[in-house]
């Protein structure tokens, strides 16, 4: 098993650790200090609730469910309510997996008493305590509430085994993988298991989606599993009609947890930047070899990068969220002298996610308006300015996302005297009432002052000084 070598080479090589280890000294804990914070209470809250402390809590409540009493036996523990498990030499039975025609991806009745467990001390009344948080995205129990103890050790006596999987396995239950702000809740959650996990990052592991209807995963961004696993991700149903002994699986968190991170998560006061996210993002980044080109220097003076994210075709009628008179507004920002402005459509069928990675981590200034792209600020790098043109009334989901990624957030004043203008309320035949299914106008002049001010903001950052400077000793090298 690898250990989180990758990472110490990667953003970790000072020798720092995370900040949940026991032995863990504050002034060595990875990451930055957090900017705006009101009070050291705060502080201290928005470190248990969304950073690091988050996993140490979760770390200090596993409770043993299945105890081995050898070191060849099962076990199983599991944090409270089972939103996260490890277990050692499971025994699953998917004689009853398949169903015709069951179009739940999540049954509840895979297994019969018997039909999964080890060969353990089990504790079944601890186990039956868990069951509060039963909901298919929020918790393992449902999977796990017919767990057994069984009178035959699964990788000992592999006559019982139909398969013998001997590399670590990681079940997922996963959110909707046609969108990013949901999917990527997945890889969140499945990164901070990791964590949970002692900090380990191997990638010679077998990911296996846990979905009990025989029906392909829709999945817009196949290519982040390599993240995670030098392997082809593999369905729960090609294990149907067999006894499947594994050595080592993971129950990952799962993405719609309640007080989970980040769908619907609550972030405290006012802080900015969690090393958790921070690190997430880093290390995703890493994996995925994204490339990060630093500021663009032109003749020795920097232009700020501007990347416009554009919903969909003006001509398609069926996307909304449009800015009606977005090339008014790029015009308008174009008058800057120290810009270069880029308009970018992430239709997967014409660019693939690693190149819309690409483009978003070398971007100085982000815009565009409240959806599921802007699930890239995520990749957005530490200097970088997030604009949220328009909300439409949701005005938490990615203003907290940018925040617990550490970058600036801006969006559109409330002054009502420059307020955007609306079209084609009503058009959508289910949702017509709804500003998100509505498309928009901007005033041109005050789009301007708020692309001026992310740009002195970016001008001003420290980070991007640096890094700027850097870009020119490198220019001037390469001129020799």
């Amino acid at each position: 098993m690898e250990t989180n070598l990758v990472l110490q080479m990667n953003y970790k090589s000072d020798g720092s650790c995370w900040g949940y280890e026991p032995l863990c000294m504050a002034d060595m804990k990875f990451g930055r200090e957090y900017s705006s914070c009101a009070s050291k209470k705060e502080e201290n809250d928005f470190w248990e609730l969304v950073d690091f402390g988050y996993v140490k809590k979760l770390q200090d409540e596993l409770l043993v469910i299945c105890k081995p009493n050898h070191n060849t036996d099962s076990y199983l523990y599991c944090t409270k309510y089972t939103r996260y498990c490890r277990a050692k030499h499971l025994y699953l039975d998917f004689t009853k997996l398949l169903i015709p025609g069951n179009t739940d991806k999540y049954r509840e009745d895979v297994f019969e008493p018997g039909q999964i467990g080890g060969h353990c001390s089990f504790d079944k009344a601890l186990l039956e305590s868990q069951s509060k948080h039963k909901s298919p995205l929020q918790s393992w129990y449902a999977e796990l509430q017919q767990f057994s103890q069984l009178p035959f050790k699964p990788m000992e006596e592999t006559r019982n085994c139909d398969i013998v999987v001997n590399k670590t396995v990681v079940l997922m239950k996963l959110d909707y993988g046609g969108n990013m702000f949901h999917h990527f809740c997945d890889f969140f959650n499945l990164y901070v298991s990791q964590h949970v996990n002692d900090s380990w990052f191997g990638q010679d592991i077998q990911i296996v989606n846990w979905d009990t209807a025989n029906s392909a995963y829709f999945d817009l961004f196949p290519t982040s599993w390599q993240a995670f696993t030098k392997h082809p991700t593999s369905p729960l149903v090609a294990w149907h009609g067999k006894r499947v002994c594994i050595r080592d699986v993971m129950f990952p968190l799962l993405p719609r947890m309640r007080r989970g991170l980040y769908y619907n998560t609550y972030v405290p006061g006012t802080c900015v930047g969690s090393n958790l996210f921070r690190a997430f993002s880093e290390h995703f980044l890493y994996r995925m070899n994204i490339p990060l080109h630093g500021p663009l220097v032109v003749n020795n003076i920097p232009k700020v990068k501007v990347t416009l994210l554009r919903r969909g075709n003006p001509k398609n009628n069926n996307v909304y969220r449009q800015i009606k008179n977005q090339d008014v507004l790029v015009s308008k920002i174009r008058e800057l002298s120290n810009v270069d402005v880029k308009v970018v459509e992430y239709n997967w069928k014409e660019i693939s996610f690693k190149e819309q990675l690409t483009i978003t981590r070398n971007t100085d200034i982000f815009i565009g308006m409240h959806g599921a792209g802007l699930t890239h600020f995520l990749f957005l790098p530490d200097w970088a300015v997030a604009i949220e043109l328009y909300n439409c009334g949701d005005k938490h989901c990615y203003h907290d996302l940018a925040r617990l990624r550490g970058v600036h957030y801006m969006t559109w004043p409330k002054d009502p005297s420059v307020a955007p203008v609306a079209s084609d309320q009503g058009k959508h035949a289910v949702y017509g009432n709804n500003p998100k299914f509505w498309n928009w106008t901007f005033d041109p002049d005050t789009f301007k002052k708020i692309v001026q001010r992310a740009v002195e903001y970016v001008l001003k950052n420290n980070q991007y000084q640096e890094a700027a400077q850097e870009k020119m000793k490198t220019n001037m090298k390469a001129e020799l």
